[in-house]
Order: C-alpha cells, then structure tokens, then sequence
C-alpha cells in the first residue's frame, strides 16, 4: 500500500485553487478588460473634471532676546522660551502662558477664523474683497449635503443662538450663526498649521483653486497667527505696564501740584524768617522730598516695564518667504486614473469568483425549499 504524505496534499489542493483561480479570470478574460476600460474611461473623466489645487507655505522661526536664547536649549527650548518658559528653570513655570505645541490650536480656534473672514483679499484684477464673501462666492454653486441638511435637519432647528445673544442674561456668551459657522468650517479647511518642535520652526500653508488667494491666505494666517502669539506672550507684562503707568501719572500730577504750592509758599513769604515760616517750609519741603522720592521710584518701575515688554515681545524671522505656485499640487491625475482602473480590475476579478459559488447556494437554498 502506498502512503500518503499529507503535506504533499495540501500543497496539491492548493495548487488546485490557485490554477482553478487563474483558469476562472482566463476565462473571463474579456468582462475583465471592460470593465478596466470603463473604469479607465471614468477615472479619466473624474481626474480632468476634478479642481485644481494650488498650496503656498511659509515657514518662520520665533525668537527672544539673546540672553533668553542663551539660556534654553535648541529646537523646544527656543520656542519655550519664546512664551516665557525656561527650561532651564524649576520655577519658571508659574508665568507660562501658553505651550508652543499648541500654536496649531490657536489656528484651529473658531475665534482665530472669525477675526480672519473679516481681512481682506484682491484678486488679478484690483478688486478686494473680504475672505467671508470670497467664500460666500464660492459656495454659491448647488450643494446636495447643505440642501439636504436644510430641509431635514434644518426644518427642526431654530435661529435661537442668534435670538438668544439679544437676551442680557446671555450676553456674556459667544454665540456664532449658522452661516458664519458654515464659513469658520470652510475657511479652516483652506489652512493648516505645522510645529517643528525639534527644529524650532512653524510652517503655514494653505490651498485654493486659486494660487494668488492661497498666498494671501498664507500671509493672514501668519499675521494674525503672529499676532496672537505676541499678545499671549506679553498680555502679562502689559497689564504691569499699563498699571505702572497709571500710577506713575497720578503721582506725577500730585507732585506737581506740591511742586507749584511749594513755590507758591517761598514766593509769598521771601521777607519772613520767622520759627512758624520755617517749619512749615521744611514740612512742605520733606513731603516734596518724599513725594519726588515716591515718582522716580515709579518712573523706574514704569521704564523696567517697557524695557522688559521689548524684551520680551518675539521677533519671527523668516526662513521660506511665500510666493506665488505655479504648480498645482492637486489633483494627482495620474494617481487617479491607475486607482480606478485598479478598481476596476478587482471588481471585474471579484464578481468572477463570487458568482459561481452564490449560484450554488442560491440553487441549494432553493432545493431545500
């Protein structure tokens, strides 16, 4: 009797399959190549009909003063102690404002993009227009998500946020519209924001169907993105300014005063030498000391506070100006039109090998009945 190696029967059935699989797409052979040829039809179509896609980027780099420079390490450090942490420092903690990895969260912020639809934008031919009505342009073709929203969805919902914000009880809430809602939603679509965190550089890019908006997107964006970072980073120290100066300006206007009754005192009396005269004059005299003593201690003050918002107000310098694409970077149609026949070819593959074995059960199913 002769044995049978088991293993070889595996390897038998499966060479079985694999030939049973390669004869089956043989044989269909000719759905295979139509359906290629369809979905080569429909992925060229899709790829000349999809819009082109223009992306500008800038990248710039934050820096402080050169003793803070000095002080942090390279790449995180710099941009720590660009929102005044230092590294380098236990204690330095407890006046951060805000974690330079978070920069990308200030864009993503429905406040940052409101202040943004209001900039303006101008096209190749002269004409400025704001980023809300270039979107609003945009979005003024059919589209069947927003229809379909309005009439299912939206026939349920109310205008409420934008009667309630009329109500004083709730004016201290921010309240955005449905349509600037919408925009906010386009707009951050249109941007992105990139932390080197390693190198220390922030990269802003944008995209449009339009290469000169992409770029004037880029140059807002950076903008106010800088702006911002500006304001948390010295939001500290210009309440203390503006407090100091108050100050100083109050009692610089008391002194003043004194200044003028003190005058007014010698003037008045040039001929009297009497004991009363002369306590009097050296009672205005010590509170003229005093108070002059008082004003220079506020003047300082007042001059360390704005030498300290100069030193610590960041300086970006800029590695990669923007410029105008020429390029598009969108859509790859190349890509495309492979992707769809690709498709194509494993549905065509796929409906090959289904069929006969749903046949089957479809025919056993019905035997059974």
């Amino acid at each position: 009797m002769t044995d049978i190696n088991p293993t070889s029967m595996i390897h038998e059935e499966d060479s079985i399959d694999i030939i049973a699989i390669l004869k089956t797409v043989w044989n269909g052979r000719k759905l295979v190549l139509k359906s290629i040829a369809t979905f080569f039809i429909v992925g060229c179509i899709v790829a000349l009909l999809s819009p082109v896609i223009y992306t500008s980027e800038t990248t710039f780099v934050p820096q402080t003063s050169d003793d803070q420079m000095s002080s942090t390490p390279k790449g995180l450090g710099s941009l720590a102690g660009l929102v005044g942490i230092d590294l380098n420092s236990a204690g330095s903690f407890s006046d951060s404002y805000l974690s330079p990895l978070l920069y990308s969260k200030i864009a993503d912020s429905e406040e940052f993009s409101i202040n943004l639809l209001n900039e303006q934008l101008i096209n190749l031919e002269g004409e400025t227009l704001t980023i809300k009505d270039y979107l609003s342009k945009d979005a003024g073709g059919f589209n069947l998500i927003g229809f379909i929203k309005k009439y299912t969805i939206g026939l349920f919902s109310s205008d409420s946020p934008e009667d309630a914000s009329l109500n004083p009880a709730l004016s201290a809430y921010n309240f955005i519209s449905v349509e600037d809602f919408g925009m906010i939603t386009s707009l951050q679509q249109k941007f992105s924001i990139e932390l080197n965190d390693k190198e220390g550089y922030i990269k802003v890019i944008a995209t449009d169907e339009d290469a000169f908006i992409s770029t004037q997107l880029v140059s807002l964006v950076t903008k106010n993105l800088q702006s911002r970072i500006i304001a948390l980073r010295t939001n500290k120290i210009k309440e203390r300014l503006d407090y100091s100066k108050e100050q100083y300006d109050d009692k610089r206007s008391e002194f003043e005063s004194l200044q003028n009754k003190v005058a007014q005192f010698k003037d008045s009396n040039k001929n009297i030498s009497t004991a009363m005269f002369l306590s009097q004059l050296e009672k205005l005299q010590s509170e003229y000391t005093l108070q002059q003593n008082i004003l220079m201690t506020l003047a300082s003050e007042y001059n360390s506070n704005k030498i300290k918002l100069n030193k610590d107000t960041p300086i970006f310098s800029v590695i990669d100006e923007v410029s105008v694409p020429n390029l598009r970077s969108a859509p790859k149609r190349s890509l495309i039109v492979i992707i769809w026949v690709f498709l194509g070819f494993v549905l065509a593959v796929g409906y090959m090998l289904v069929k006969k074995p749903v046949i089957d059960l479809l025919r056993e199913l019905k035997g059974d009945a």
